[in-house]
């Protein structure tokens, strides 16, 4: 099992410069808080969230999102 699958776990520098496109992510685990990594890069991936928001996260930043949900979407 790799960390992302933990709940509660923290991504690391190593497994968020291995995501690729089209993968979902979730911020805090929350499976009512997702997007799609839309391009990958060096230093950083570019999230476009599901509240139409688009944000650039470099790798060393990515502790807040997750791979997996962690918490179920209530909605």
């Amino acid at each position: 099992m790799d960390a992302c699958s933990r709940i509660g776990a923290t991504m690391t520098v190593d497994e968020s410069k291995a995501l690729k496109k089209d993968t979902r992510v979730y911020w805090r685990g929350n499976a009512a808080d997702s997007g799609i990594i839309t391009e990958t890069s060096w230093d950083a991936v570019t999230i476009a969230w599901n509240n139409g928001e688009v944000a650039r996260v470099h790798h060393g930043d990515m502790r807040e999102i997750r791979k997996t949900p962690t918490t179920p979407h209530s909605g």
